[in-house]
């Protein structure tokens, strides 16, 4: 019996040994063939440029945060971070830039300069004598303020005084892209609300809007002043396209120092390297980038939960988003789900574009994304209004807005029709008019640099710009209808805040 015992741990040992081993070869087969893959890939992008490994050192970063430093003291930071980047393009970047299609050749169509009397990949405060309110714009990753650009001059046509704030990393060159983290936009954020909240009088409001991964970095700065009291609490969050959340596989690029290492490939840094064509936003795109915009995400994602947790929802702002049912960049479940889920208090919206359902197009647009949206339509109460742009009948472009509430379910005809040719919106198009002077549809042919209608036929894979930029959309053909939802939105709190009693951030404002 003793023997058959002995046996029979000596197997066992020898399976758990066989075991280890075959788990150590596979994982070290895994590692071999990521990074066999992920050098192969970064020797299949072009060669980097000066703008892909330099970068303006005088950046702002989390670090420079302090309570005497204000918008005034970030903008003049900013002027030495633009002087930089002013030096390396006379400069250092001179053999690089050469060509009429670069937006580091001060020469170029593409450059800044071209585009407008300012330059707006910079931050930007607009005032008002006697503000309604104020609100904060937050742009996207790898974008710019311009991103805003409309919607803010709207608000301040309107009488709000306008804060677009220009992320650290941004505006400038991908090589700043590639060495920020989450925490210097977080950081700038603050900086900017608690300046913002302290321009304005008395009994206004003070919005927050973000855009792409602008939301999440609002959403973000909504917990923290909910959980800080030396933070204002925004009065409402105005989201267009917002970046909740993302797939984790974004977590994983955070490797790209340990394959550009090993491989001495400093392209394993990025997933793309294309033709800097566009003034206001980078064309490549540094890992990096997406490691800090899952970090950030998770974060939101965390604060959302703990606040829920903790009993303390009731004190998150009302929020008003803007997305397409489609988004190949952000989760919709995660808005719906992780967000709007969690809301516990009346005033907040949710308006959803939804794809093209013309006869002849629905056929060809896949449904799986309709699984994301499914729970808040199927829901018997929602704690939330929640509005669907849709097509009036299958069959025909025009469109009807269908707004579900608390009271019940209105339909409106909006006197709109989706354009020809055109399938759903897109993560990146929303923000921007139709009759954007960049990214617009160019019905009349008349813009310089036409980067939202650009149509170009060949073989795949000579150009220098990524498939993306060509068939994407890039502006939102019913950016008014978004517009003025947002602006009656707003409006309609500000006539409410003038007979509230003190909101947090009055408080704040107070010392209380």
């Amino acid at each position: 019996m003793s023997t058959w015992k002995s046996m029979s741990r000596k197997l066992l040992r020898r399976l758990i040994l066989a075991g280890v081993i075959a788990l150590l070869v596979t994982l070290t087969l895994v590692v071999f063939a990521v990074f066999f893959g992920w050098s192969q890939f970064a020797k299949s992008l072009p060669e980097l440029d000066g703008w892909h490994r330099e970068f303006p050192a005088s950046e702002f970063s989390a670090a420079d945060e302090a309570d005497d430093y204000g918008f005034d003291a970030y903008l003049a930071q900013e002027d030495e971070v633009f002087a930089e980047l002013a030096a390396f393009e006379e400069e250092s970047w001179k053999g690089d830039a050469a060509g009429d299609f670069c937006r580091f050749n001060p020469a170029s169509i593409c450059h800044p300069s071209k585009h407008g009397s300012r330059n707006w990949n910079r931050s930007l405060l607009r005032e008002v004598p006697r503000p309604r309110g104020g609100v904060l714009m937050i742009h996207g990753l790898s974008d710019s303020p311009y991103a805003f650009r409309a919607l803010g001059e709207r608000l301040h046509d309107e009488g709000f005084t306008v804060m677009l704030l220009r992320v650290p990393g941004h505006g400038t060159c991908p090589g700043a892209l590639a060495q920020v983290e989450w925490q210097d936009w977080a950081a700038a954020v603050r900086v900017a609300a608690r300046d913002l909240r302290g321009r304005l009088p008395e009994g206004t409001p003070m919005v927050v809007a973000g855009f792409s991964n602008g939301g999440a970095l609002t959403t973000h700065y909504a917990i923290c002043s909910i959980e800080d009291d030396s933070l204002p609490v925004p009065d409402a969050l105005v989201l267009v396209s917002p970046m909740i959340g993302i797939t984790p596989l974004a977590e994983i690029t955070r490797y790209h120092d340990w394959i550009a290492g090993v491989s001495g490939d400093d392209r394993a840094h990025w997933s793309a390297v294309n033709a800097a064509i566009d003034p206001y936003k980078y064309s490549s795109w540094p890992m990096n980038a997406s490691v800090q915009a899952f970090r950030m995400t998770r974060e939101v994602a965390e604060g959302l939960a703990r606040l829920e947790k903790n009993g303390r929802m009731g004190e998150f702002p009302p929020v008003r988003t803007q997305v397409s049912a489609v988004d190949a960049t952000v989760k919709i479940a995660d808005i719906v789900d992780g967000l709007y889920g969690r809301l516990d208090q009346p005033g907040s919206e949710l308006v959803v574009f939804d794809v093209n359902r013309a006869a002849w197009m629905e056929s060809l647009v896949k449904d799986d994304y309709e699984a994301a949206l499914l729970p808040a339509f199927e829901a018997e109460s929602l704690g939330y209004d929640l509005t669907l742009v849709s097509n009036r009948k299958s069959g025909t472009p025009a469109l009807l807005e269908q707004r579900r509430h608390e009271g019940g379910t209105e339909e409106r005809e909006l006197g709109l029709s989706w354009p020809r040719g055109v399938f759903s919106l897109a993560h990146a198009a929303l923000p921007f008019p139709n009759d954007d002077p960049l990214y617009g549809a160019n019905e009349n042919g008349d813009l310089p640099l036409p980067l939202g209608d650009l149509s170009l036929r060949g073989e795949a894979g000579v150009l220098r710009i990524s498939d993306g930029q060509i068939l994407r959309l890039r502006h939102n053909p019913f950016y008014d209808y978004m517009e003025d939802g947002i602006v009656g939105w707003v409006g309609r709190l500000e006539r409410l805040r003038r007979s509230a009693p003190p909101s947090h951030s009055e408080r704040w404002r107070a010392g209380e």
